[in-house]
This record gives structure tokens, sequence and C-alpha cells, in this order.
């Protein structure tokens, strides 16, 4: 039976060459205990099995959307074209290699339901691996924003650097359009967390489980010029300036934001933030490659290597 109304969550799932997962992600989400939901798959022009896995379940479910892109229109913006193709008052945005616990959308839904001022309920992250399986990587869980001010939220998700568990948690819809979405640079999922705090907190489903999955072809793990390639198909260099271009991504959001928090506070936390030793290198490494990025990557090499030399050196058992 057609639905006469917006469901009250929707689930955008951006997908690009996923066959190897994608029957299974969807699955755990057709199997959820709340079931007022639609699914709308984003396939950014894959040339695997992909739209044949998905266009069997759209057949067979209603609550299903395949929506085909004529060409890649990388990473960002199909990430954007699952949330702008929905309509449900809650949004998630799935990964095709992920499984949610069937409780997820139940729990966040009751989160958000709970205070108005929650503007992203997040699960608990278990890592899995190719086959499955639990892995023991158990994403870290950042303090309690409750009470705490939106330049301070702004500060703990600059320096986090991150989270996969907010980054895939249900995200209240009016508040996630005030946004700037994802912007087409690697880490901008970074930014976008930080400018959500600025519009209100996050919260803890405390029986909601995602299983991240780690594999080779995770984007995580791709060399920084094939993530370049993995946002702008159509064409890449070898400096993709991840750090400098997150940097003017978090500016434009303090301006944009700045009668939420002060101006002169978001700024001042950014230049804190990037006053970190790590962050100096990683900015001398993208103007270097600007130069040389044969230097910039053999350089990059020799620090990464510098690093585990010194973490190998902290973890050694003393005597």
């Amino acid at each position: 039976m057609e639905r006469s109304k917006s469901p009250r969550v929707s689930l955008g799932m951006p997908v690009y060459n996923g066959e190897n997962f994608v029957f299974e992600a969807i699955q755990s989400i057709l199997k959820q205990d709340f079931d007022d939901f639609e699914l709308v798959i984003t396939d950014n022009a894959s040339t695997d099995r992909t739209a044949d896995i998905c266009l069997e379940f759209a057949r067979r479910d209603k609550r299903v959307r395949y929506v085909r892109n004529a060409r890649n229109l990388g990473a960002a913006a199909n990430f954007n074209r699952a949330f702008e193709l929905s309509s449900g008052a809650y949004f998630k945005w799935c990964a095709h290699d992920d499984v949610l616990g069937s409780g997820f959308l139940m729990d966040c839904v009751r989160a958000l339901d709970g205070d108005s001022r929650h503007v992203i309920a997040y699960p608990r992250l278990l890592g899995i691996d190719e086959t499955g399986q639990l892995t023991p990587y158990v994403e870290r869980v950042l303090p309690d924003m409750q009470g705490s001010s939106p330049a301070s939220r702004f500060r703990l998700m600059v320096g986090a650097h991150g989270w996969d568990a907010a980054m895939f948690g249900l995200w209240r819809r009016d508040s996630l359009a005030k946004t700037t979405l994802h912007e087409p640079y690697y880490g901008s999922d970074c930014a976008l967390l930080a400018e959500m705090a600025l519009l209100g907190t996050f919260v803890r489903a405390p029986n909601a489980i995602l299983y991240s999955r780690d594999h080779p072809t995770r984007s995580v793990r791709l060399p920084s010029s094939e993530r370049l390639a993995w946002q702008n198909p159509d064409g890449s260099t070898a400096n993709a300036f991840e750090l400098s271009r997150r940097l003017k991504h978090l500016v434009a959001i303090a301006y944009r934001h700045r009668r939420t928090a002060p101006l002169g506070m978001t700024l001042f936390h950014l230049v804190l933030w990037i006053l970190d030793p790590l962050l100096i290198a990683r900015f001398f490494l993208e103007l270097v490659g600007v130069v040389s990025p044969q230097l910039r990557t053999k350089l990059r090499g020799a620090g990464l290597g510098a690093l585990k030399r010194i973490h190998a050196v902290s973890n050694r058992s003393p005597g």
C-alpha cells in the first residue's frame, strides 16, 4: 500500500560500486523494529551489480526508493542528494558497508523525541570485519554536551576530527537543512558535525548499535590522491588540500552562525586548533605539495615513519 504522508524517518544511502556489502546493509534496515521510514538509495553511476541488488529490494518493499545518477557526482554531492530527495522529519545517512542493530531507529527516534534541543541521536559503534565478525574496535565516547554552550560544543567537535557514531546517527531534519551540508573535500563531515554542534546537542541512544565495517576499499584507507578522485571524479591533482579546505569551511561555518555563537569565540577556538604541531606539519606539507608533490610524498612518508617509531617506543614495556 502506498504511503499517503511523509514518513517520520528518512534514510539516505549514497553508494558507488557497493555490490560487496550493500545487500546486508539494506537487509539490516528493513529488519528494524521501527517501520515508519523510507530508504532513498542514490547510486553514483555504479558499474557493478549494485543497481540490480537495489532494484530488487525496491521491487519487493515500497519503503525503498532507488535513484541512479546519470554520472558519478562525487561522494559529497551524492551524500547531499540523498538528503535532498528525502522528506522525513528525522534523517540518517547509511553507509553501504555498515549494518544496523534491529533497535537502532526505535531508540534514536525516542532520544530525539525526548528533547527538541537534541539535533543528533548517536549509537554505540562497534567494528566488524569483511565477514561480519566483531573486531576489538569500539569508537570512543565524547564528553556529554548537556548544558554546554554552542561555542564549546563547536570546539569539542573541531578537536574531535570526526566521529562516525554521530555522523551515521539520526539527525533532526530542520537543523540539518540550516547547514552547508557536505563540501567536496575529504573530511567535510568533520566540519559538518561541528556545524551541527552549533545548532544543538548530541545525545546517546543507549540501545542503538551501529556495526561499522572495516575493509581494504573503505574510503578512510584510500591514499589522499584517490580520496580526491572519490570526491571529484571529473579531475584531480596530487595535492588535495584537505586540511586547508576544512579550515576554510570551518571559518565559513563560524561566520554563518555568528548570531548563535560569537564569531570571536569560534575563531579563537579555531586558532587554538590549528596551533597543534601535527596540524601545522600537515599545513606545511600541503604548501610543499604546491611546489613539489614528490617532495611532499617523501616528507609525509618520513613523518609517518617517525610517528610509528615514537609510538612503538612509548608502548614498549619498561625493563
